[in-house]
C-alpha cells in the first residue's frame, strides 16, 4: 500500500465541507438512514472514479514520462499545501469565509439552510457533490499508480483509500447504531474541541503531508 495515499487518506478525512454535512445529519431526526445515505452517495464516487482510473492506467504507469508527470504533480499538490498551511496557521482566512463569520458553519448558505430538514435525495447529491475528484483525490491515485500494481492491487489500494477518507462519518455512522442514547452529548463534545483546535490541527496535517509531497517531487526530479 502506497503510504502516500495512506497520509492522504487521512487528510481527506479531516475535509470541512463534509464534516459540517455529517453533523447536521447526526442532528436530524433520522441520522441513521441519512447518514448511511450520504456514505453510500459517497463511497460510490470514490470507488468508481478510483477503481476506473487504477484499472485503465496501471498498464501504463511504469513509463518515464508517467513517472515524471506524476513527480511535478507531486512537488505542485506539495508545495500548494505548505503555503495553505502557513496562511492557515498565520490565520489568514480566505475571504469566502471571513464572510461567514458570523455563523458556524463551513457550509454555503443554501446547503446549510437545506440541512436544517434534510431529506434523502438531498443528501445523496451531498453526498456526490462532496466526493467529486479534487486535486488531493487526484494525487492519492497517483500514489496508487507509482506502487506499479495490478489492476486488482490498485483496486484493492482505493478501497483502503476510501475507508480512510470515510472513517469519521463511518465512526458516527457506527455510534448511531451502538450508542443511540449517547449520540447528541459525544457529537456536541467533539464539535466544540474541534473548532477550537481545527485550525492548528488541520494546517499541521496539511502540511505535513504537503512536506512530503514535496520533498518527494523534487527529489525524484532532481535525482
Amino acid at each position: 500500500m502506497s503510504p502516500e495515499a495512506l497520509a492522504l487518506g487521512l487528510l481527506g478525512a479531516v475535509r470541512g465541507v463534509p464534516l459540517a454535512i455529517v453533523y447536521a445529519l447526526l442532528l436530524s431526526e433520522q441520522p441513521r438512514r441519512l447518514l448511511l445515505t450520504y456514505i453510500g452517495a459517497g463511497l460510490a464516487v470514490t470507488l468508481g472514479v478510483g477503481v476506473a482510473v487504477v484499472t485503465w492506467l496501471h498498464a501504463s504507469s511504469r513509463s518515464s514520462e508517467a513517472t515524471a508527470g506524476r513527480l511535478v504533480l507531486d512537488l505542485v499538490l506539495g508545495v500548494v499545501a505548505i503555503v495553505w498551511a502557513g496562511l492557515r496557521l498565520a490565520g489568514r482566512e480566505p475571504r469566502r469565509r471571513r464572510t461567514r463569520a458570523a455563523g458556524s458553519t463551513v457550509l454555503p448558505a443554501a446547503l446549510d439552510r437545506r440541512l436544517r430538514a434534510p431529506t434523502v435525495p438531498l443528501v445523496a447529491a451531498a453526498g456526490v457533490a462532496t466526493n467529486l475528484p479534487g486535486l488531493y483525490y487526484l494525487a492519492a491515485l497517483v500514489a496508487i499508480l507509482q506502487t506499479h500494481p495490478s489492476a486488482l492491487g490498485g483496486s484493492a489500494q482505493v478501497l483502503v483509500y476510501a475507508l480512510l477518507r470515510f472513517a469519521l462519518p463511518l465512526a458516527a455512522l457506527v455510534l448511531v447504531v451502538l450508542r443511540p442514547d449517547r449520540t447528541d452529548e459525544v457529537v456536541r463534545g467533539v464539535h466544540a474541541w474541534g473548532r477550537r483546535h481545527a485550525r492548528l490541527l488541520v494546517a499541521l496535517l496539511v502540511g505535513g503531508v504537503g512536506l512530503y509531497l514535496a520533498v518527494k517531487g523534487a527529489t525524484g526530479l532532481l535525482g
